[in-house]
């Protein structure tokens, strides 16, 4: 009888041990489903592009007769980068307690063209400085969010200082908010920003000129 008594007491015991191993089991299954998971999320992880820039801004320069503003950038060496991919971000001091910043998203039509006295053109600053894809404002492959940035290719917000800031949807108003505050002298932070990876590309104070 004794011996009976012992073997029915061992087989009571053993459940609880095995409940215990399959819940470890089951936690360790879980622990290697979430790591994998967590890995697939992380392998998605867009990888900034690298290039260098070089920015001007320049206030008030005469070209042509004309009182021009603008704000340069060109890609000197790196990646292609499509500027579909690309914010740009603006910011200075207007005074001691007051600073103004522009975000610059991808085709968001921020300026228009008029010629003459037809209705504006909706147009995205900066556009793609390149004569041979017409005019600012004539064709959309120009505008910013359409075109590739590789060595040698320049985007440029411009405006007449004549028209600014009466004209406050110009392409140089709207990089920079309230430019007639900006001065030469002035230092204004430039910031590009890979969209995808949410990482800075460049970013610096530029003198304006």
């Amino acid at each position: 009888m004794k011996l009976r008594n012992t073997v029915i007491n061992n087989n009571k015991a053993a459940s609880p041990v095995i409940g215990v191993m399959l819940m470890v089991v089951v936690t360790v299954i879980l622990a290697a489903a979430v790591s994998s998971y967590a890995g697939g999320l992380a392998g998605v992880t867009k990888t900034a592009p690298t290039a260098t820039f070089e920015v001007q801004i320049k206030k008030g320069v005469d070209i042509g007769g004309e009182n021009i503003s603008f704000m340069k950038i060109k890609e000197i060496t790196g990646d292609s980068i499509d500027t579909r991919d690309l914010k740009i971000i603006t910011t200075y001091a207007v005074d001691n307690s007051k600073f103004s910043m522009t975000e610059v998203y991808p085709n968001s039509s921020n300026t228009y063209l008029i010629n003459g006295g037809t209705p504006t053109i909706p147009s995205v600053s900066p556009y793609w400085s390149n004569p041979a894809m017409g005019d600012f404002g004539t064709d959309e492959e120009v505008n910013f969010g359409n075109y590739v940035l590789k060595p040698g290719v320049v985007m440029i917000a411009e405006g007449n200082e004549d028209d600014v800031p009466k004209d406050d949807a110009c392409g140089i108003e709207a990089v920079i908010a309230d430019w007639q505050n900006v001065s030469s002298g002035d230092f204004i932070t430039v910031t590009l920003v890979h969209i995808p990876s949410g990482n800075s590309i460049f970013d610096s104070d530029v003198e304006v000129l």
